[in-house]
């Protein structure tokens, strides 16, 4: 009864272990009183006019995915124009999800095409897929659990877009740290982050790569009314800065108001656009 009841404290208070949960007590220990450096708060703006180029940022050709004997996408043919906002919707299993990660590099095609603004990318290693101008985010969101808010967006912004010094890649990470609300919290660790930061801390580190083309993955689940609008004017503020978004999500108000179009999938094809 003893073991058990020492089992059951350790999963609920250290779900990380005893060794990580010491070295963050000690870096909060550790940590300055007052840091020479923080994100100013950015104030989200009213999306402008929507302007969607007719030049292709995205086009997947025939992508199939196989694990071993089910095949998760069965020759998806999509085409996502430069400005645009591109909702994927279906029932679970249906594919999203792994759409999302043969694009981003997360898992290999097994058969088909990708392109990125012209360039093949399909079965590139995905540091270099991001390198291209790619960055996404996941539904669950998986930050460095030992490393803060700051260092995981600056460790975005070193391996995703451009080659920068590293002044000027702090500079990218404060600022969208502080784009997405997050001022204030550099130096917290993710285990102190509630759900809705968590997720922002997600969208901060894609955006810090400066991507041609964003990845979002179910980013609006989880959250209450009030923060699902925060989240819909941060996303809009985010085209508006001239990122093409694809986004997966099941909620439909969030869809209906951000999307210019929605494809639809199902058992692994695109069932409508």
């Amino acid at each position: 009864a003893v073991v058990a009841l020492v089992l059951i404290l350790a999963i609920l208070w250290l779900p990380d272990g005893v060794v990580p949960a010491v070295k963050a007590w000690l870096k909060r220990r550790q940590r300055p009183v007052e840091e020479k450096h923080h994100a100013e708060v950015i104030p989200v703006v009213p999306e402008g006019p929507r302007t969607i180029g007719t030049r292709h940022i995205l086009e997947v050709r025939g992508a199939a995915k196989r694990f071993g004997g089910l095949q998760a996408l069965g020759g998806v043919d999509l085409d996502v124009r430069e400005g645009e906002i591109l909702g994927l919707v279906g029932p679970n299993g249906s594919g999203k999800t792994t759409l999302i990660n043969v694009i981003s590099g997360f898992y290999p095609l097994s058969g088909g095409t990708i392109a990125v603004d012209g360039v093949q990318i399909g079965n590139l290693p995905a540091h270099e897929i991001a390198r291209r101008g790619v960055a996404r985010t996941y539904q669950i969101p998986r930050p460095f659990v030992n490393m803060s808010v700051l260092d995981n967006v600056t460790m975005a912004a070193t391996f995703g877009g451009p080659l920068r010094n590293q002044s000027e890649i702090r500079d990218e990470a404060l600022h969208w740290i502080g784009f997405t609300g997050l001022a204030g919290k550099e130096q917290a660790l993710p285990a102190e982050l509630n759900l809705h930061e968590r997720k922002f801390l997600e969208l901060a580190r894609a955006l810090a790569a400066r991507p041609k083309l964003l990845l979002l993955d179910e980013v609006l689940s989880g959250l209450n009314p009030a923060e699902v609008d925060n989240a819909i004017r941060l996303v809009r503020a985010i085209r508006a800065q001239g990122a093409t978004i694809v986004f997966v999500e099941h909620l439909m108000r969030a869809m209906v108001e951000l999307s210019d179009r929605v494809a639809v999938l199902n058992e692994g094809k695109l069932f409508a656009l």
